[in-house]
C-alpha cells in the first residue's frame, strides 16, 4: 500500500483506482501461506482461496464500498479495510455456494472444490471467512467497530439464510413470487448492502443504513430476475429449465413456459425495471453521493433490459 494511501485525511487523498489496488494486495496478504512444517493443510486452503481470487471477478462490492468511502470522506485506510472485508465475504461465500450447488465452474475456471476437493473447499471458505473480519481490524475509525462487526455478522447470517433456503427449495419447488424474491434478498443483497452501510457507518451517517439496505437489496432482485431470465432463454428446451430459482416459471400463464412466452417475460421484465427504478431512486438519495456507484449500475442494467 503506498503511503499516500494509509493516510487519514477528511478530504481524502486518495483515489479508487489505488485503492482497488490496495483491496487485491490486502486479501492475498490476509490468506497468505504460512511458513510452518505443520501447515500443509492450511497452505492447502490458502493456496485454493489465491487461486479462486486470482480467478478474476468484477470487484463490484470493493467498488461500492471504495467508491462510497471516497464520497463520504474516510481515509483510504478505512477504505481499503471495509473493502478487502466485504471481498473476501463475497468470495467465501462463493466457494461455499459451488459446492452446495455442485457448480464445476466460476469465472470461466474451475471452482476450488472441484479441484482440490469438497473438504479443502470448506476450509478455504472458511478462511476467507476469518480473513474479512482480520480486515477490519485496520479500521483507524476503532469506535465504530463493535457496529461494523454486528452488521458483519447479521448480514452474513442473512446471506447463509438465504441460501439455505434456496438449498431447501431445490426439493421443495418455490410455489411464489415473495418467496423467490425473499430469498434472492437475503442470499444476493445483504453482502451487496454491506460495503455501502459500513462505509456509512464509518462515517458517522449509520442512520442512513437501513436506506443504503432497501437500495442494494432491490438492486440484487432486479440483477437476479434479469439473470434468471437469460438462464431460460440459455435453457429453453432444456430438461434443466425450472431446477434452479426461476421466475418467469413462477409467473407461469397455462402449464409451461418457454422462452417465446413474450406476456410472462414481459412481467418478469417490468418486475425487473421496477426494482432497478427503485434502487436508482434509493441510492441516489443517500448523503454524499455514496450511493452513486449503485444508481448507476442500477440505472444501466435496467436499460439493457
Amino acid at each position: 500500500m503506498s503511503a499516500r494511501l494509509v493516510m487519514a485525511s477528511t478530504a481524502p487523498t486518495w483515489n479508487t483506482i489505488d485503492g482497488l489496488h490496495s483491496v487485491e494486495q490486502r486479501c492475498r496478504d490476509l490468506i497468505q501461506r504460512k511458513p510452518a512444517p505443520d501447515a500443509d493443510i492450511f497452505n492447502t486452503a490458502a493456496g485454493a482461496a489465491t487461486y479462486h481470487l486470482h480467478a478474476g471477478g468484477s470487484r463490484i462490492r470493493a467498488r461500492l464500498a471504495l467508491d462510497a468511502a471516497f464520497h463520504l470522506g474516510l481515509s483510504a485506510r478505512d477504505a481499503v479495510a471495509i473493502a478487502s472485508a466485504c471481498e473476501l465475504l463475497h468470495n467465501a461465500s462463493l466457494v461455499h455456494d459451488d459446492l452446495q450447488d455442485r457448480d464445476v465452474q466460476r469465472r470461466g475456471a474451475d471452482a476450488v472444490w472441484k479441484i482440490y476437493g469438497e473438504a479443502t473447499a470448506i476450509c478455504t471458505g472458511d478462511l476467507l471467512l476469518s480473513a474479512a473480519y482480520a480486515a477490519l481490524a485496520d479500521m483507524d475509525r476503532s469506535t465504530c467497530l463493535q457496529q461494523m462487526l454486528s452488521l458483519v455478522h447479521a448480514r452474513t447470517a442473512a446471506a447463509i439464510r438465504g441460501q439455505a433456503a434456496d438449498v431447501s427449495h431445490r426439493i421443495r419447488p418455490i410455489l411464489d413470487v415473495s418467496t423467490y424474491l425473499q430469498i434472492v434478498a437475503g442470499k444476493s443483497g445483504a453482502l451487496l448492502s454491506l460495503p455501502l452501510e459500513l462505509a456509512l457507518i464509518a462515517a458517522g451517517q449509520g442512520q442512513w443504513a437501513d436506506k443504503a439496505c432497501e437500495a442494494a437489496e432491490a438492486f440484487a432482485i432486479g440483477y437476479q430476475i434479469a439473470d434468471d431470465l437469460d438462464d431460460l432463454e440459455k435453457d429453453a428446451g432444456s430438461e434443466d429449465v425450472g431446477q434452479t430459482l426461476n421466475l418467469a416459471l413462477l409467473m407461469r400463464s397455462g402449464d409451461a413456459v418457454h422462452a417465446g412466452d413474450g406476456t410472462v417475460l414481459q412481467r418478469c421484465v417490468t418486475l425487473a425495471q421496477h426494482h432497478l427504478t427503485v434502487a436508482a431512486a434509493g441510492a441516489a438519495a443517500l448523503p454524499h453521493e455514496s450511493g452513486r456507484l449503485l444508481a448507476e449500475l442500477a440505472i444501466a442494467l435496467n436499460g439493457r433490459l
